[in-house]
């Protein structure tokens, strides 16, 4: 698998990836994103910002993942007791594998390159948030390591904040 930075000669490829994570996760009663989020704009500042990164097959253009990742916190962050306050965190934002390539390990791939990156630029803590309702995501991230550390509201309901420690920080 290679990862790299999406441009923004992705950007339709992407969407056409979101939109059948979202059905699929419709289709587990997984009620998390729709067409109002994540949508096209989100992904152009992700691109446009150098915080989007691909997920594809060796000898292959076919995006099989993204991941979003960057400095930036939701408001509603402030109101959780994180247990590593490092002023240098890194956000993880938007993970999503298509369908048809789920449980081949690229989310975990994902993830630790994400932490490789965030231990190299000496960041102190990676930190995200989780659907509750989405179980296979609650017990991915448990089983990479990450903490809960409260809960926050979004327009889709309540979502589990996650956190863990960079080794060295």
């Amino acid at each position: 698998m290679q990862i790299i930075k999406a441009v923004e000669k992705d950007l339709n490829e992407i969407l056409t990836l979101c939109r059948d994570c979202t059905r699929n996760m419709a289709v587990n009663l997984i009620d998390q994103w729709d067409s109002v989020y994540p949508n096209k704009e989100i992904f152009l500042e992700d691109i446009k910002n150098g915080s989007l990164y691909l997920a594809l097959f060796d000898n292959s253009e076919e995006i099989a993942a993204c991941i979003a990742f960057n400095e930036h916190q939701d408001p509603e962050y402030k109101k959780i007791k994180w247990t590593y306050t490092s002023p240098k965190v890194t956000i993880v934002h938007r993970l999503m594998v298509h369908p048809k390539h789920e449980g081949k390990g690229i989310a975990q791939d994902l993830v630790r390159y994400v932490e490789k990156l965030a231990q190299r630029d000496q960041y102190g803590a990676v930190r995200l948030d989780v659907f509750v309702k989405n179980l296979r995501a609650v017990n991915f991230y448990k089983k990479l390591g990450y903490r809960f550390a409260g809960k926050v509201t979004f327009r889709k309901g309540e979502f589990f904040c996650c956190e863990k420690p960079m080794s060295g920080n």
